[in-house]
């Protein structure tokens, strides 16, 4: 069924360009988590018709490298082979091949997103259309999220009412508002993308429903990333933008539960149970177990995917199910690639901090909300397991791909030769 679904999606791909291809992708892939969970069958962690996307679009980024040679594919390339080869390198050592590959496969595809970009974007014209594309693929799980809401169908714990949209997770959903929000707000940031009166006017009115969302998946992070992200508008393009942190307090008091889970942190921090403590608490206590281990493996770490295999091993506290993952990028690459795969995984962000400074530079002062985005995820890489959160992901580095493709268009006009007059 894999190779059948992945050859049928190639071939759409064949017939209607890559271009066509990709841009459907973005659109509905964040509305299709509910159908992908319903065709998973036996056989590699369970994969289905999700798989066969993530094949296709891997198939499809080669195709263009192949095929296209006057785009050249270094500058992803140069962003993303370190640390596709240390995690390929990697698996070679993992005591869990099977997932090992899943997530070179993940890590693939997140490259290939960015490497394709280079094939869609040509000019702020293109950069302005995936932007729309990305901000077009919230409508179907915000009205969901609305109907979750009226139908009582949204997760309901200790928490309170936590919205997941058509995501897996409240938390993957709200990492996916929050790069939303980063993208409306780069539309909105100055007269550059030539936003029509009425899609100005649409967007800024979308907003406070991403805000309104973003709290109710209740998911801390997520806030932390939302603010800064609001803050970066607010400070440096409208300070209009400011005012919706006047209404914190007013949020606080309809919903009392958003309080409690700032006050949760308060409490629950002695290790006397799992139980007893908070989430924090509890990766706090995870993680100083896991860099015990990292420091017998400081180099190259104990295989891809190995934390959910040995957890059980060095954690101290009881786990609920076989395995726990270990909720942080930062201590999961240290411990299943070593310093080696955390130094591939920096550069990557560094190389791509220092195009985006580049840009702004260079007059496209929306670029400071990219780098904006890009900090409220490596903040949420501190405290979730982001490699794991495809969507979120993928439309990050199609836009930086994006950006970065604007970058280079730039420089080959610069660089262009100016005739001789006769």
């Amino acid at each position: 069924m894999l190779i059948a679904t992945s050859a049928l999606l190639i071939l759409l791909a064949w017939h209607y360009g890559p271009r066509r291809f990709i841009e459907g992708v973005v659109v509905a892939r964040a509305s299709l988590d509910p159908v992908f969970t319903l065709t998973k069958f036996g056989g590699l962690d369970e994969m289905g018709v999700g798989a066969s996307v993530n094949l296709a679009v891997l198939v499809v980024a080669a195709a263009c490298v192949a095929t296209r040679p006057r785009v050249s594919p270094v500058p992803a390339f140069v962003l993303w082979l370190p640390l596709l080869l240390v995690c390929l390198v990697s698996t070679r050592v993992t005591p869990d091949p099977a997932n090992a590959m899943r997530l070179l496969m993940l890590l693939a595809t997140h490259a290939a997103f960015c490497l394709l970009a280079f094939y869609v974007v040509r000019d702020l014209a293109d950069l302005r259309r995936i932007l729309l594309l990305i901000v077009a693929s919230s409508i179907a799980p915000t009205l969901y999220a609305g109907l979750q809401l009226a139908m009582g169908w949204a997760v309901f714990g200790d928490d309170g009412i936590r919205v997941f949209g058509t995501f897996t997770h409240p938390n993957i959903y709200a990492f996916y508002l929050m790069t939303i929000l980063a993208v409306v707000l780069t539309l909105l940031a100055g007269p550059a993308f030539g936003l029509s009166p009425r899609l100005r006017r649409t967007l800024v009115l979308y907003v406070p429903v991403l805000l309104g969302l973003i709290l109710l998946t209740k998911t801390r992070s997520a806030w932390a990333g939302a603010a800064l992200i609001l803050l970066t508008h607010g400070l440096f393009f409208d300070r209009r933008t400011l005012l919706y942190f006047l209404g914190v307090p007013a949020a606080l008091v309809a919903m009392p539960e958003l309080a409690e889970r700032f006050a949760d942190l308060q409490q629950g921090n002695t290790a006397g149970a799992y139980e007893t403590l908070n989430s924090y608490a509890f990766r706090l206590i995870l993680w100083q177990s896991a860099l015990v281990w990292f420091w017998e493996r400081p180099i190259f770490g104990w295989g891809l995917s190995s934390f959910g295999h040995y957890v059980t091993q060095f954690f101290p506290l009881p786990i609920e199910g076989d395995t726990f993952e270990s909720h942080s990028v930062y201590v999961q690459l240290l411990f299943e690639t070593g310093v080696i795969g955390l130094c591939a995984y920096l550069w990557l962000y560094v190389r791509v901090i220092a195009r985006m400074a580049t840009l702004i530079l260079r007059g496209e002062r929306w670029a400071g909300m990219l780098l904006a985005m890009i900090a409220a995820y490596l903040l949420m890489a501190y405290s979730d397991n982001m490699l794991y959160y495809l969507v979120p992901t993928w439309y990050m580095w199609f836009v930086l791909g994006g950006a970065c493709a604007v970058l280079r268009q730039r420089r080959a006009v610069r660089r262009r030769p100016v005739p001789l007059p006769a």
